[in-house]
């Protein structure tokens, strides 16, 4: 679970990144991103009404959560990011979601290899 002092939830927060910061994608998920100052690191989960009805974007949404959080302790904490699912994402298993967010924090070099 990501603790509330990790989340981004205004959506002046949102906009910012999405203007000011990075965006990225691979497969079937899209990342926005922007370096921060603070010591905390902030991430947000956007999943639009075209993967589907409520209750497959909040499957899709949950799905996205528990993958950053086994990704997390290798994910640079000196950044914000925003976390975006493309069309065809709620065909996905959870694996292979994780391997994707996994290869398109790569891409980017945020992701930190640790032993």
């Amino acid at each position: 679970m990501i603790k509330s002092e990790n989340r981004l939830r205004k959506n002046k927060h949102f906009k910012y990144i999405y203007h000011r910061g990075e965006t990225n994608s691979l497969g079937y998920i899209a990342m926005s991103y922007i370096s921060t100052k603070f010591d905390v690191m902030k991430v947000g989960f956007s999943v639009s009404k075209k993967i589907g009805k409520s209750v497959v974007r909040n499957k899709v949404k949950r799905r996205l959560r528990e993958c950053f959080c086994a990704l997390k302790k290798n994910i640079n904490p000196h950044y914000n990011y925003i976390f975006g699912a493309k069309v065809g994402i709620e065909n996905l298993s959870f694996e292979q979601m994780k391997n994707n967010m996994m290869e398109l924090l790569k891409k980017n070099g945020l992701y930190v290899e640790s032993n």
